[in-house]
């Protein structure tokens, strides 16, 4: 039997996070503001997927399958622009493959603008309260100071079993329009850090501040 997802709390509390951290961020996320072009993540989106899909022990491509957004091992509650475009990359990977994906973007209604037709929200408001999902694909970055380590696999939510894992490192220099060596002056949690030179602290993200 399928065990429902229910979303409305945990997207109420990653919206009240959200609002907590610093906008002009979540602004730069939002817009895709300083993005490079996608065909580095994409092909490390693919190469994770086809991963997944060897290490596969019982998920059916006709099963439903959701893609949650990767979060910050750290703490489990953030992501970065990185982790959004992963996950976009994901989906178009996941989907060659000829899964049986849910959106859980798609908000119950179109709304029609002077600006243009949209469907797709992160109002929790707007979304499906639960979802009939037994598979999730969840994933973790790590960052380090030389580029950002990232772990997904695919749930049974029902039981919590991983049914297949993939992991890979990123270097720095691998994605330099997307990650970046430390600088000599850093600031973590309201503190200034100065390093003999740079690259001696976590990676910095695009998009991030």
């Amino acid at each position: 039997m399928y065990k429902p997802i229910i979303f409305l709390s945990l997207l109420f509390t990653l919206g009240c996070a959200s609002t907590e951290g610093d906008s002009h961020t979540d602004q730069q996320m939002t817009n895709g503001n300083g993005l490079p072009h996608t065909a580095a993540i994409n092909h490390l989106s693919q190469q994770m997927v086809n991963e997944l899909v060897r290490q596969n022990d019982s998920l059916r491509p006709d099963q439903p399958l959701l893609v949650s957004t990767p979060v910050l091992l750290s703490d489990m509650t953030s992501t970065n622009a990185l982790g959004l475009q992963y996950q976009q990359g994901l989906i178009a990977a996941l989907h060659d493959h000829q899964f049986n994906l849910i959106d859980i973007n798609v908000s119950d209604a179109l709304k029609v603008t002077p600006t243009g037709e949209f469907i797709l929200t992160r109002d929790w408001q707007q979304l499906a309260a639960d979802l009939a999902v037994e598979h999730v694909v969840v994933s973790t970055m790590s960052l380090s100071t030389q580029g950002v380590a990232l772990n997904s696999r695919i749930v049974n939510v029902t039981n919590n079993r991983v049914v297949s894992a993939a992991q890979s490192f990123v270097n720095a220099s691998a994605m330099p329009n997307y990650i970046g060596l430390s600088e000599k002056v850093v600031s973590e949690h309201g503190l200034l850090y100065r390093n003999a030179q740079g690259g001696q602290r976590s990676v910095t993200i695009v998009g991030d501040k």
